[in-house]
């Protein structure tokens, strides 16, 4: 199988661990990635350059636009028609929104040299198009050879909006699971990574937290507008000196915090406008063999699965009695890491998305 895939996401070489693993299944395997990109999370500015990473060829392709929004960024079409033809891909994968001009471009540029395409969403909640949004997503949806959605919510409103598409539901970034190496003895060590914002969740931690008795912690992982009330809150409730506040931290800093838990939670909640779609805090976690306690909204039940524990959304008490049932019982512990560590493995590794992918690929193009 020859593919090639477009998207922004695989900017970051960190990302690329299913391209990797596609390569290892047979598959030769170019990425067509934006040639200079802006981390809108403020990591600065990243310029590819054409090259070989580990098998996958990397293709920059010149993009105009602001990458604080990647639906509205457009792709120099006249660099990938020239990809495409000199590649001579089986099925290209543009793994940007349906109604992007990159994903209107990438389709008709792979319909023009009649190679079959496959679109990729992430999109989880009904959300309002201009006309020119669904001008495109129209013609994308009527253009490609099958979708790929990113969670089972995504996969629901894609179904309804082009009935009778080949469909699978693939997450667009794997991982690549690490030794378990976390310190299940001792006190609970709790960690909470994530933006601090309401939609969150850490104000039901530390409401919970305070239900608990015994010996824990709190390593908070992230920034936010709402961290300075939640301070407070903490400073309240007789907390504060539990807690410690790393800021926010780049992926490899992050590992040294894996170490420390001995189980994370994701106390989110549903809002009208902002649910879950990727729970990549519990994959990670669950990666490291860590224990997770997830609320029961958006795609964390699919996500954790029985690899952890859930407990129903803005529920103090019954996360409170998850936490403590961490804290007394570290056999406990250990079984529910393990068993979340096989379930990534099983279903979330960069090697497993690659190949449900490439099966994928193959119902499609023979």
């Amino acid at each position: 199988m020859r593919a090639i895939i477009v998207s922004h996401a695989y900017v970051p070489r960190s990302n690329r661990g299913k391209l990797h693993a596609l390569t290892t299944l047979g598959s030769a395997v170019a990425v067509a990635v934006p040639a200079r990109w802006t981390d809108p999370r403020g990591s600065g500015t990243i310029e590819t350059g054409w090259g070989d990473d580990a098998g996958v060829s990397v293709v920059p392709v010149p993009v105009r636009g602001d990458s604080s929004d990647p639906t509205d960024v457009r792709w120099d079409g006249r660099a990938l028609r020239r990809l495409f033809k000199d590649f001579r891909p089986d099925v290209v994968q543009v793994e940007e929104e349906p109604w992007s001009p990159a994903a209107a471009r990438a389709v008709a540029e792979a319909r023009r040299l009649r190679i079959p395409s496959v679109i990729f969403t992430w999109l989880s909640l009904p959300r309002a198009h201009t006309l020119a949004q669904r001008l495109r997503r129209r013609g994308v949806f009527h253009t490609v050879a099958g979708a790929v959605a990113g969670n089972g919510l995504a996969a629901a409103l894609l179904a309804r909006a082009r009935p009778g598409l080949p469909l699978a539901v693939i997450p667009q970034i794997g991982v690549t699971p690490p030794p378990a190496a976390n310190r299940l003895a001792g006190p609970l060590a709790i960690g909470f990574v994530g933006r601090l914002v309401p939609e969150k969740g850490l104000d039901l931690l530390f409401r919970a937290c305070v239900k608990v008795m015994g010996e824990w912690s709190v390593d908070v992982v992230g920034t936010g507008p709402a961290q300075i009330e939640l301070e407070s809150l903490a400073e309240r409730l007789g907390i504060s000196s539990r807690i410690r506040w790393h800021g926010a931290l780049p992926r490899t800093e992050l590992a040294d915090v894996w170490r420390l838990l001995n189980c994370v939670v994701l106390p989110s909640r549903t809002t009208r406008d902002w649910l879950e779609i990727q729970g990549t805090a519990a994959i990670e976690a669950m990666a490291h063999g860590i224990p997770v306690v997830a609320s029961d909204t958006g795609v964390l039940r699919q996500v954790v699965g029985d690899g952890g524990i859930i407990f129903p959304q803005d529920d103090a008490d019954a996360l409170a009695a998850a936490i403590r049932q961490l804290l007394e019982d570290p056999a406990e512990r250990a079984r529910i890491g393990a068993e979340g560590r096989r379930r990534i493995i099983g279903a979330f590794s960069s090697e497993a998305l690659a190949r449900r992918q490439l099966e994928f690929w193959r119902t499609l193009v023979g």
